[in-house]
C-alpha cells in the first residue's frame, strides 16, 4: 500500500494524544478524527468526528481537500450550506462531504503540510475561518 507516510504521521498523532486513526471504506483509506472541537452554539454540540480523505498517491504529491462530517449535526438549529456533498458509511455510521478546500493560490503542500495541518485547516470550518469559500 502507498501510504506509508500517511500511516506514520497518524501513528505519531496517536501517540501524542491526537483521537486518530487510520481506516477505510472500501478500498479507499480515511483519518477518522474523533472529538473535533467546535464552538457551541452555534454547533450543536461541543466535539465532532470527521474523516479526511487520504489518496493513495499520499506519500508521493497528493494534496489533501475537504473532510467528511458525521451526520446528524445541526448548525444555528439547521444545515450548514458547506455540508453538501456526497454521503459515505463508515462504522456504521452515515458522513456527509463538506465543502471545505483551500484559499487560492494556498493549497495543500505535500513538501511542506501534514495530516496535522489539514485537521487545523478543518477546524477552521467549523470556526469560519476565511477561505475561497467560506459561509
Amino acid at each position: 500500500m502507498a501510504i506509508n507516510k500517511a500511516k506514520a504521521e497518524i501513528e505519531a498523532l496517536a501517540a501524542s494524544g491526537v483521537g486518530i486513526e487510520l481506516g477505510n471504506v472500501g478500498v479507499q483509506p480515511y483519518a477518522h478524527v474523533r472529538g473535533v472541537e467546535v464552538p457551541s452554539p452555534p454547533w450543536d454540540r461541543a466535539a465532532y468526528d470527521i474523516l479526511i480523505v487520504i489518496p493513495f498517491a499520499y506519500d508521493e504529491k497528493a494534496e489533501l481537500d475537504g473532510f467528511y462530517l458525521e451526520l446528524p449535526y445541526q448548525y444555528g438549529g439547521s444545515n450548514h450550506n458547506r455540508v453538501n456533498g456526497q454521503e459515505i458509511t463508515h462504522n456504521g455510521k452515515t458522513w456527509k462531504l463538506v465543502s471545505w478546500h483551500y484559499a487560492d493560490g494556498q493549497a495543500f503542500n505535500p513538501k511542506y503540510d501534514t495530516i496535522e495541518s489539514h485537521i487545523v485547516h478543518c477546524k477552521g470550518f467549523f470556526l469560519h475561518r476565511g477561505a475561497t469559500n467560506a459561509k
